[in-house]
């Protein structure tokens, strides 16, 4: 398997884009308070639902996709 000019280019692409709009979105930011705790704004759902994502994993949902296929069925969906 080799990259083409096309995969390199769309790689550095990504990750300037991701790194231009993360340091223009965190301008404002002046403490590290500001940047972990968006300043106090959030509201619950939103930090729960933050929690979250960041805990899910890849393994996880994989896993859980194995085990409804297999013998537990829909009752994994649950935890």
């Amino acid at each position: 398997m080799e990259l083409s000019i096309f995969d390199i280019v769309s790689f550095v692409l990504f990750f300037t884009v991701v790194i231009g709009v993360s340091m223009y979105k965190s301008r404002r930011e002046e403490s590290g308070e500001d940047f972990s705790l968006a300043g106090r704004g959030l509201l619950w759902p939103m930090i729960g639902i933050s929690l979250i994502a960041a805990n899910i994993s890849t393994e996880q949902i994989v896993g859980m996709a194995g085990q409804g296929a297999g013998s537990v069925g829909l009752a994994i969906a649950s935890y």
